[in-house]
């Protein structure tokens, strides 16, 4: 019997993919990282099926569900969205553009609509990260394809996985909008902004203006926390367009400015003036943060919550920043980022070999910049609540560090080659380039090996929506909610008797409905506006 393969073929056809593999290592590392991903999605969009509104969705929904349920019009639906906004506005909080959001839950029409929001999430987050490399990689560092799409990969799946308070990013549309699509909407502003600076013709550079101004707005009534990040990087960004206008006209001052900044003189001149332009949306979201923080709302809120002073929010704001540094770069963001430690070296290095003109900022300046970036999204939840805030806005907040030590990494290596190129580091990436092949497997094990064999199922979310639908959690959670909303939408029922839910799944459950006297309660009066029903009550179940 002779077998169709023997083992010194098979050795011999290992070798040969091991050195296809090695002559394009971008490519395979793309193509490992696209099935990763795309396999680590399935149960969380599978998942996603089996949610149910919850919450604050029946408050703030309670005015777009009835019109909808009476009119059946969209405008209608617009028009109680609007009157809500200014409800809010005047009586609780001043994030206008979530809290407008937030009454267009997918399930004011139907319940079964509501498994929308995760895909919603899921698109916003990879399509504003998308969005925002490939500006970043393509027209400041020169760099795309296989490369620039393996790093997108690597980040979009960290992110996801490694979220605080996945229920929060992914499942519960009202936090999930508030904090999870308003950032991902900010990376959408920051990659429209560098794309104007580096747009050529003016029909381009016209729309991507309009697109800023609109995005502005947008931002300006979001989460604090986005909101301040927003206001921020415009005016960096305008800042930026002002030195590099300045160019040519004060020419000493402004090379000693890019001295300290580049390590070298940039050249600029008329041409550059037309950055200025960018000063529009820096006025608007100027102009909407000032309504979001001033709105009435904001004093009655304030006095369900004890502040603290401004000074010591904001230096308070550096040690919260550097406690979740140190605790959220774990063995599986390592591990990610060791993954792309040779493709950033392989990016930074093309742009050398291909005499570009890629310019990069002091890796000082840049993570002095970072540090206070990321420090800053501490301050909003200290200064109005004295906490560092809860686990929906931890979720935003460590995508914005892995974004950031990203950049970081890219910046300083690309520094380092076209400034230092003998110095230690270039030294170092040029070793582990010349074993780019075995480092990245390296890597995609040890991912690997910390991904499958985390002791608690709930680290990962991938991990824990497969075995809430492995174990039949989903189910039984998807199926007494069922029978709760077959009595909510039943008109002839006015006084609603239920029994607590049974199935409370890590990824879905938020909180439940309780009688009067309990925390939950207030579950319960939504619940009664929203449906339109005399009253809620919860049966308990004999043991």
């Amino acid at each position: 019997m002779q077998w169709p393969v023997t083992i010194d073929g098979m050795g011999t056809d290992m070798k040969n993919l091991w050195l296809k593999m090695k002559e394009q290592p971008d490519k395979w590392i793309f193509w490992g990282m696209l099935a990763v991903v795309l396999a680590s999605m399935v149960p969380v969009w599978v998942l996603s099926f089996y949610a149910a509104p919850n919450c604050d969705d029946y408050i703030y929904g309670a005015a777009t569900h009835a019109a909808w349920q009476s009119t059946g019009s969209v405008w209608e639906v617009l028009r109680a969205a609007a009157k809500t906004t200014a409800q809010y506005w005047h009586n609780w909080q001043g994030t206008y553009s979530s809290i407008f959001l937030m009454t267009l839950s997918p399930g004011i029409g139907q319940e079964k609509w509501y498994f929308l929001t995760t895909f919603l999430m899921t698109g916003m987050l990879a399509g504003s990260m998308f969005a925002l490399l490939y500006v970043v990689l393509k027209k400041y560092v020169g760099a795309w394809g296989y490369q620039a799409g393996a790093c997108v990969l690597v980040l979009l799946f960290l992110a996801v996985e490694t979220m605080v308070a996945p229920t929060d990013g992914l499942y519960w549309y009202n936090g999930a909008v508030h904090y999870v699509f308003m950032e991902s909407a900010l990376f959408f502003q920051t990659a429209v902004f560098m794309g104007f600076r580096k747009a050529e013709k003016k029909g381009a550079r016209m729309l991507l203006l309009a697109l800023s101004c609109l995005l502005a707005f947008v931002l300006g009534g979001a989460n604090l926390l986005t909101g301040l990040q927003a206001c921020i990087l415009a005016v960096l960004f305008c800042g930026y367009s002002l030195l590099f206008a300045a160019v040519g006209s004060k020419k000493q001052a402004s090379d000693r400015v890019c001295r300290v900044l580049f390590g070298k003189v940039l050249e600029g001149g008329a041409g550059e003036k037309r950055q200025l332009w960018l000063a529009l949306p820096l006025l608007v979201t100027l102009a909407g943060f000032g309504m979001n923080v001033l709105a009435p709302g904001n004093n009655i809120r304030e006095t369900t919550a004890e502040g603290m002073g401004a000074v010591r929010a904001v230096v308070l704001s550096f040690y919260w920043a550097a406690v979740f540094v140190t605790e959220w770069m774990t063995p599986l963001v390592l591990a990610g980022f060791a993954v792309l430690c040779p493709v950033i070296w392989r990016m930074v290095s093309h742009v050398e070999d291909s005499h570009g003109k890629a310019s990069f900022l002091r890796p000082v300046v840049a993570l002095a910049v970072s540090v206070c970036l990321f420090a800053a999204m501490f301050t909003p939840t200290l200064y109005a609540t004295s906490s560092e805030g809860p686990d929906r806005c931890k979720n935003v907040m460590r995508i914005v560090l892995y974004l950031l030590v990203f950049f970081n990494l890219v910046n300083w290596l690309g520094w380092c080659l076209a400034n230092r190129p003998k110095s230690l580091p270039v030294c170092i990436a040029k070793e582990v380039g010349k074993k780019s092949m075995t480092w990245s497997a390296i890597g995609f094990l040890w991912m690997g090996a910390v991904f499958l064999l985390a002791a608690d199922k709930n680290t990962y979310t991938s991990v824990s929506a497969l075995r809430c639908l492995a174990n039949g959690e989903a189910v039984r959670y998807d199926e007494e909610n069922r029978e709760r909303f077959a009595l909510y939408n039943d008109e002839a029922v006015l006084d609603v008797v239920i029994t607590p839910l049974t199935a409370r799944p890590y990824l879905l459950f938020k909180e439940d409905v309780g009688n009067e006297g309990s925390p939950d309660y207030w579950i319960n009066i939504a619940i009664v506006g929203y449906y339109g029903k005399n009253s809620l009550t919860v049966q308990k179940v004999a043991d």
